[in-house]
């Protein structure tokens, strides 16, 4: 019997995904509940690599979502053999998992007449038995910066950097103060990533290529972190100095106001306040 060819979308990801796909999509094509059968995620968007999930979309008929939502499990078990799997949250019957093998099978399952107003837009079809796919609606266009959200990571950097000499240094919490410098590090990542929207779609796993190269140059610059109090120290001073340069002119290339009284004000509390308690 002549083997059906792989949709050219799964060349990117690791062999094993290519049995996984072979033997879900088996049992799709044998279960007729199951009317249509997409590629989503980043195997849809073009952009799939090693390091991808293999994500698929799944149309059942409306009469069968609820068994389906109340028995995946078990009909999972007759895919593959899995280490975990999770609901995802209040999307009954769908859900990501991980198999024996390591590999990472996510799962939407939507009923026929919600496919008008789905927001999983972009997809590949595997399967379609009643045109489904023509009742897909387009991606819409991708927002720009959310200014309030960029203006709000600033205010937060400098409220909670104003937090670390008593909730770090006094109590000598080495390990809070390198839990919150790697937040303060991620809140400019996300400033960074703001600025830059509207970008491409991409996977949540995707970091550096939401960024420019100077912006992953401030944050791959940045010193490391250690418990070693004067190492920590100076490695906060190097991310407030980060967010006084790049923050600062990131956030007025975007046409907000930098809050300059609240940045000197805190800096000079912070640096009063490390004076006395090193």
């Amino acid at each position: 019997m002549q083997t059906e060819p792989l949709p050219a979308a799964l060349e990117p990801l690791p062999v094993g995904y290519r049995a996984l796909f072979s033997r879900l999509l088996a049992v799709v094509r044998e279960d007729e509940r199951f009317r249509a059968f997409w590629l989503s995620g980043s195997l849809a968007r073009g952009v799939a690599d090693a390091g991808s999930d293999l994500d698929v979309i799944l149309a059942i008929r409306d009469d069968d979502f609820d068994g389906h939502a109340e028995s995946w499990r078990d009909w999972l078990a007759t895919i593959t053999p899995v280490l975990l799997a999770r609901q995802i949250p209040d999307m009954p019957g769908s859900f990501y998992s991980l198999t024996t093998d390591c590999l990472r099978l996510d799962v939407v399952v939507e009923p026929v007449s919600r496919l008008a107003t789905t927001p999983f837009r972009r997809r590949i079809v595997v399967v379609d038995h009643d045109g489904l796919d023509a009742q897909v609606p387009p991606p819409v266009d991708r927002a720009g910066p959310d200014l309030e959200r960029m203006a709000f990571l600033v205010e937060e950097f400098y409220r909670t950097m104003a937090n670390f000499p008593p909730a770090v240094v006094a109590r000598e919490d080495w390990l809070l103060g390198i839990m919150g410098v790697q937040s303060h590090r991620q809140m400019l990542y996300e400033l960074f990533v703001q600025a830059n929207q509207p970008l491409p779609p991409m996977g949540v796993k995707q970091w550096s290529s939401k960024l420019t190269p100077e912006q992953r140059s401030v944050l791959e610059e940045l010193p490391p972190l250690d418990v070693v109090p004067g190492v920590l120290i100076e490695a906060m001073r190097a991310t407030a100095d980060a967010w006084q340069t790049a923050g600062r002119a990131t956030l007025e290339a975007a046409g907000v106001a930098w809050p300059a009284e609240l940045a000197a004000a805190t800096r000079a509390y912070f640096d009063a306040e490390i004076s006395r308690w090193v």
